[in-house]
């Protein structure tokens, strides 16, 4: 199953990428999930009411979560993660709730994770689509040394539709929602990808 992990809509004051036009655009580019992460708001699930599954395309809103120390992607307890905690407070909380949370973009040198922290985190973002190929090679440098079994991910982190899907995550497990995505992130079972591919302009436009 190919899911994008790491995507930002018009939530985020960042994206210009509205939800219609994502569901259109995930679903021709072939992805089976994405993951909707905008800063710090889960507010575009208000946009698919109680059925987050669209023509055979799984819907997950997650929030990528801001601290000083770093960004970091959290699905789960989304929707009520308390405002204004720092990292360490943040992991515990959420790994309490039944969550994961996901080190983004660790070695960005815009917003890089705290080093000091990483080790923190059994789940680590290695392939971001929006990064420079050093930045991303830089983290699995570190995970090659220090990572210790560190799960990887991979998301394009997408702000703009042309992004959608360049970067993903493989389960070899079909996922169905939140919980199942949060049992296969727990299980290893899943690799970063990046794909190559071009696409029509939207159909309805």
């Amino acid at each position: 199953m190919v899911v994008d992990m790491h995507i930002h809509t018009s939530f985020s004051p960042c994206s210009v990428i509205n939800i219609p036009d994502l569901v259109w655009r995930a679903r021709e580019s072939g992805l089976d999930g994405i993951c909707i992460t905008d800063h710090d708001t889960t507010a575009s699930k208000n946009t698919f009411g109680e059925r987050l599954e669209h023509a055979g395309l799984c819907v997950i809103v997650g929030v990528e979560y801001t601290t000083s120390r770093g960004d970091f992607l959290v699905f789960g307890p989304a929707e009520y993660v308390p405002e204004g905690m720092e990292a360490e407070d943040l992991i515990r909380w959420v790994r309490k709730e039944g969550g994961v949370v996901i080190a983004a973009h660790p070695f960005r040198q815009s917003r890089p994770t705290d080093p000091g922290i990483l080790s923190s985190f059994g789940v680590v973002e290695v392939l971001n689509g929006r990064n420079r190929p050093y930045e991303n090679e830089r983290c699995r440098n570190w995970l090659a040394e220090y990572g210790n079994g560190t799960r990887q991910t991979g998301g394009s982190d997408a702000h703009t539709l042309e992004e959608v899907g360049k970067a993903v995550t493989v389960f070899e497990k079909d996922i169905y929602g939140a919980e199942g995505l949060i049992r296969e992130l727990h299980s290893g079972n899943y690799k970063p990808s990046r794909r190559s591919f071009s696409l029509q302009p939207l159909s309805h436009q």
